[in-house]
């Protein structure tokens, strides 16, 4: 029986509890019980077995979208369209993006605007394929010959093209997913386990996936200890454009990003990623307001604490009066979409959210350390604060 890695990816979270948080092991993160119920396992014959390992055979692996996909054996030409993996991409190998010719061409002012483009510059040399997220150029993408496109299993009219290419394609799934919760900590491991299937490498994440769970579990086990008066509501912006805010509404990730805080989320009311108007915003009035990062909105938090966002006015909210709007470049990718940073991210969040109760917690020594060790990389000052910048 082939080992299911979304089973695996909920074990782990349950180890890294275990061996990192000692008296705190019994808070162990809700991706837990999420990934639990999108269990998928396939019979592999001997047969099979051995087909596997030849570099000219193909084996057959179950995407996201529940979809048998007959995939090369040895893949060296990749096109992501929509997805926004390439952080998680580069994290599966280590620091480094190969065999990429072609992805989303929106997803490069993201790359630029993080720390991605240092860690994998190669990104920035691939072509475009897709000029939008709506706007799909499977001629441009054929001409690439790639060996296997991935793609967003929550998006049919993008599948249909693709599969009528006749290339394999595997979708991965993101918010849209019906059968799962948008939970980033849990959705960046589904992204890897299934990049071992597609590439044939077992178990190859299992420690990645252990350390960052070993963080998330630490994490909220110190939430757990702050008595539920004491925990504050919170908005996130999630984008921002000709005066409409939209916000991460009820099943969105920022439902479950304030969901392991323990924080109060007013945004529950709405539905999906909502527009909404100001005065549903004042009506909220959060106690602090996350803005969210790199290719989802061009505004940053020192532009509502400053009120000069064009087109509205956030000084009467709570939380600017109070100096509590956080906005970050981040990492790798926007840290508020599932990405391979989000163990870090939930570390964050909780030191900005409960910054007395996390005032001894080593956030920028736990970021150094997590980019060297998986990334293979050396954070610099700047980067770091650019990172942090709130």
């Amino acid at each position: 029986m082939k080992r299911n890695k979304i089973a695996l990816f909920s074990a782990c979270l349950l180890l890294g509890a275990l061996a990192g948080c000692g008296s705190r092991a019994g808070a162990v993160s809700e991706a837990e019980g999420t990934a639990a119920e999108t269990e998928a396992s396939f019979e592999r014959t001997e047969a099979e077995e051995e087909t596997y390992q030849e570099p000219e055979g193909t084996h057959t692996i179950i995407d996201h979208g529940g979809n048998q996909v007959e995939v090369p054996n040895e893949i060296t030409r990749v096109v992501i369209d929509q997805i926004p993996i390439l952080s998680t991409y580069m994290a599966y190998f280590g620091g480094e993006a190969p065999y990429i010719v072609g992805y989303c061409g929106s997803f490069k002012q993201s790359i630029s605007e993080t720390v991605l483009k240092n860690i994998a510059p190669e990104l920035l040399e691939s072509s475009d394929t897709v000029y939008a997220q709506s706007d799909l150029n499977i001629e441009e993408i054929m001409k690439l010959d790639p060996d296997v496109i991935l793609y967003n299993s929550g998006n049919a009219q993008h599948a249909e093209i693709l599969k009528a290419s006749g290339i394999p394609c595997v979708g991965f799934a993101t918010v849209d997913d019906e059968d799962t919760e948008a939970d980033p900590i849990s959705r960046y491991g589904e992204w890897l386990s299934l990049l071992e299937d597609v590439f044939g490498e077992e178990n190859k994440m299992d420690a990645f996936l252990e350390a960052g769970n070993a963080i998330v579990a630490d994490v909220e086990s110190r939430i757990a200890e702050i008595p539920e008066e004491d925990r504050p509501s919170a908005l996130i912006l999630w984008k921002y454009n000709d005066g409409v805010p939209q916000v991460s509404g009820d099943g969105t990730f920022g439902t479950y990003w304030l969901r392991h805080l323990g924080a109060e989320d007013p945004a529950l009311e709405a539905s999906g990623f909502s527009q909404v108007s100001m005065e549903q915003i004042y009506s909220w009035d959060p106690d602090i307001l996350f803005v969210d990062g790199p290719g989802l909105i061009s505004i940053r938090s020192g532009d509502i604490l400053n009120n000069t966002v064009e087109g509205a006015d956030f000084s009467s909210l709570k939380a600017v009066k109070d100096k509590r709007v956080y906005g970050t470049t981040l990492g790798m990718w926007n840290w508020f979409t599932p990405n391979p940073d989000a163990p870090l991210v939930l570390a964050w969040l909780a030191c900005r959210t409960y910054p007395e109760e996390f005032a001894d917690y080593p956030l920028e020594d736990t970021i150094r350390s997590y980019y060297k060790q998986w990334y293979g990389y050396d954070v610099t000052d700047e980067e770091l604060a650019e990172m942090l910048s709130y």
